[in-house]
């Protein structure tokens, strides 16, 4: 592809050569271009698909009632999607389905060994050939058991598991009322450093339009025996949909409130991981002006020594680690559309927390105000289908549009990877697949729009999977090299999209 200059004169030939050009250079990808300077001249650079398919796998058949429809609300909750785990050298994956799990080599594609598994993986740490895992909850209905397991990968051999419901259990008899219907029963996050597991288990509830929670926290050694336990009841609490990560001493992590008003402000938490006491606190506030309703959730990180906090109405924090806060900017802004006003938001899934910088991926459009999250907006956002990339000055460094509603997103070395699904406002499933990003380029000099800062240098792959990647469904080798994502069939009313399948690539 020659090296193409335009003047901003022919602006809708430029727009439609550059849409062609990188449609064929680069899969399915889709670039913003909205450059506003007539003086400006724009360029394209070749584009190479540098993603290579090493396989794909089909996974097992899924039931009809399994199959989510993407209008409803909270359609992803009960998805029993398959997980893929990458080996840090990149060559093997575990493939978790609800029942079962396997260990393949990915070069040879062999299986090299299977077990059951309870009902689903839903976190988990992988370190020194031994992977802790976390099952998955139970939607609304109880949970006998709610384990974390240690595996040997090699052999796929048990070596112990903790059951963190016997520990639960109590606790939530303690606070939830009998006439209470579960909600979510026994979710449980954790990550680890060298030494131990922190776990946040959990159980939520209803009665009535009252929503109610317990939590506990606790430390386990890399043996599956338990050091410490603490307790939470109530929301804000202590986690929800967000990561915790371990900085000078303490497990921070965000949590999420229904309203201010009646159960506190959402907040960064921070916990002593020697005893599980709370070290401090930062609240964050529900921003009316920001906010397409009251709730906010808050997802936190670490970059570089700082702690990051993204709330879902898209103010970002940055604290140092004893949660004083040192700036506070703006990921995105809410637009006006005729007598309307135009929100989105972000959730754990669509951020990351890089070496040097924050990326977002905002979801949907949504109209303030709404009743219905997923009702169909009249015009969409225009962050939506778009990742920002901001240092923590809050600079945006640049952003690319990719089309599709982000569910995954993954950096390791100098690579930042995207999975998505359909976009949420269109229903549109032609930008399904994998992005790839390589973060080490500057992005500056060649890029669609000199303004808009749409980095073209960094986009250096794309694969397009037959159908929507969900959440949790992405994991990627430490060097960046390997790749793995499996999909999920999903439908549009009657109409279905997709298959279910595991999908190995590799980064040229």
């Amino acid at each position: 592809m020659k090296l193409l200059k335009m003047k901003k004169t022919n602006m809708l030939i430029v727009v439609m050569l550059v849409t062609s050009l990188l449609m064929s250079a680069c899969g399915k990808g889709a670039v913003q271009t909205n450059n506003k300077s007539e003086n400006k001249e724009t360029e394209v650079t070749k584009v190479k698909p540098n993603l290579e398919l090493i396989g794909e796998k089909e996974l097992s058949s899924v039931e009809e009632n399994k199959i989510p429809d993407v209008t409803k609300e909270k359609w992803a909750f009960d998805v029993g999607a398959t997980k893929p785990i990458v080996s840090p050298d990149g060559k093997n994956v575990l493939v978790i389905e609800k029942d079962k799990m396997a260990w393949y080599e990915i070069e040879s594609k062999t299986k090299k060994w299977e077990t059951a598994t309870y009902g689903g993986i839903y976190s988990y740490v992988i370190n020194n050939n031994k992977l802790y895992m976390s099952e998955k909850y139970a939607n609304k209905k109880e949970k006998k058991e709610g384990n974390v397991i240690c595996l040997d990968v090699n052999t796929g051999k048990k070596i112990w598991k903790y059951n963190v419901q016997k520990d639960l259990a109590p606790v939530v008899k303690k606070y939830k009322d009998e006439k209470a219907k579960l909600s979510i029963c026994c979710n449980i996050q954790m990550v680890g450093d060298k030494d131990n597991l922190y776990v946040v288990g959990s159980t939520s509830w209803e009665k009535g339009k009252e929503k109610d929670k317990c939590e506990i926290l606790m430390a386990i050694d890399k043996n599956g025996k338990k050091l410490w336990q603490t307790e939470s009841h109530g929301y804000p609490g202590m986690l929800s949909m967000s990561q915790m990560s371990v900085i000078d001493g303490v497990l921070v992590m965000g949590n999420y409130s229904y309203n201010d008003k009646t159960n506190g402000p959402a907040s960064v938490k921070a916990y002593d991981i020697s005893n599980g006491k709370e070290a401090w606190k930062f609240d964050i506030k529900n921003d009316q002006e920001m906010s397409y309703s009251k709730t906010t959730n808050v997802s936190v990180g670490v970059v570089g020594n700082k702690i990051v906090a993204v709330a879902s109405h898209g103010k970002i924090y940055v604290l140092d680690s004893k949660g004083n806060k040192i700036k506070e900017f703006n990921g995105f802004k809410p637009e006006k559309y005729k007598d309307i006003v135009l929100c989105t938001s972000i959730t754990n899934s669509s951020i990351e927390f890089g070496k040097n910088e924050i990326i977002i991926a905002p979801k949907k459009t949504v109209v303030k105000g709404a009743s219905n999250y997923n009702a169909k907006s009249p015009a969409q956002h225009s962050d939506v289908g778009m990742i920002k990339v901001f240092d923590l000055d809050g600079n945006l460094k640049w952003k690319f549009r990719i089309g599709g509603s982000v569910t995954n997103i993954a950096m390791k070395g100098n690579y930042l990877f995207l999975a998505t699904s359909h976009n949420q406002d269109t229903m549109d499933y032609k930008y399904c697949g994998v992005y790839a990003f390589d973060i080490s380029k500057d992005g500056k000099g060649k890029e669609i729009d000199v303004n808009s800062k749409d980095a073209v240098e960094k986009y250096i792959g794309y694969y397009s999977t037959d159908g929507a990647i969900i959440y949790n469904c992405l994991s990627v080798s430490d060097d960046g090299k390997v790749i793995c994502a499996t999909t999920w069939p999903t439908r549009v009313g009657t109409e279905k999209h997709g298959k279910h399948s595991l999908y190995m690539l590799k980064l040229n």
